[in-house]
């Protein structure tokens, strides 16, 4: 992600203040829902209805907050403000729109592995896409915060499982130790609860790098902060502003795998709730 990448301003190569945010025009109202990141295909997106513009919005009267889902890329255009995709993941199609400045030269060139791509082009391209519902002229849509290429195709598969998984568990709850698993809790909020629990990071899970587990484990730690927090701040407080460009990896890997997401700009992170 370019704005953790070593620059002129601020020490170690971050800038202490914000960068640019891919939000477009008008803000929300942060709420616990916001705070979550939840598996989903694009026939619950659809479904999904909200009682007024600034309300979280919610499927099967459970609140949803950022969305993850993997889908087939059938179009890529590309704007100066912005780039649009057409995706479909075999339950049904939307647009998502990722804000972002791009330069003339780059209008034409692959963007993160991903083709611009139209209609009926090969090959079969399928992405991973993390950010917001949201609605433009009564037509909903995916505000993205992250997209990325799928390059194991197990992953189509396995978001599929995990969504049929969430879903059971939030509709259900998890079940007691020592009964089975036909117990059920029912209630939205006993439902986001198990989800919370089976979806947030315990402090103690390994993430296959050293820096990665230090970032999980200073966010699951800090004090709590709607806004998230810098990623300068993060360097700082790790000890890690000589090593930027490994912490720029590690954050975007992170981000793709769900366990943090960023909030109010690229350059604020928060532990996936």
């Amino acid at each position: 992600m370019s704005q953790y990448s070593p620059s002129s301003g601020g020490g170690g190569g971050f800038n202490p203040t914000p960068g640019g945010s891919q939000a477009s025009p008008g803000g929300s109202t942060r709420t616990p829902a916001s705070q979550s990141l939840r598996p989903v295909t694009i026939a619950q997106v659809r479904k999904a209805t909200q009682m007024h513009s600034d309300a979280d919005w919610t499927v099967d009267d459970i609140a949803l907050g950022q969305i993850s889902l993997v889908a087939e890329l059938y179009e890529h255009r590309v704007f100066t403000t912005n780039r649009n995709f057409g995706l479909d993941d075999g339950t049904g199609t939307i647009n998502a729109k990722m804000w972002m400045d791009t330069t003339t030269e780059q209008l034409t060139e692959v963007w993160r592995g991903i083709p611009p791509k139209t209609r009926g082009d090969l090959p079969v391209v399928y992405v991973r896409v993390t950010g917001n519902i949201k609605t433009h002229n009564n037509q909903k849509h995916i505000h993205a915060s992250n997209i990325r290429l799928v390059t194991d195709y197990n992953e189509v598969y396995f978001h599929l499982l995990e969504t049929i998984s969430v879903n059971v568990i939030l509709h259900k709850g998890l079940p007691r130790a020592g009964q089975e698993s036909q117990q059920q809790h029912t209630g939205a909020a006993q439902g986001q609860n198990a989800y919370a629990i089976q979806s947030r990071p315990a402090v103690s899970q390994k993430y296959f790098s050293p820096m990665a587990d230090a970032v999980v484990q200073f966010l699951s730690t800090a004090p709590p902060n709607d806004e998230g927090f810098h990623v300068g701040e993060v360097a700082k407080a790790l000890n890690l502003s000589a090593n930027a460009m490994e912490l720029s990896d590690t954050v975007d890997k992170l981000i793709d795998d769900g366990h943090i997401f960023t909030t109010i700009d690229d350059s604020h992170i928060q532990l996936a709730a």
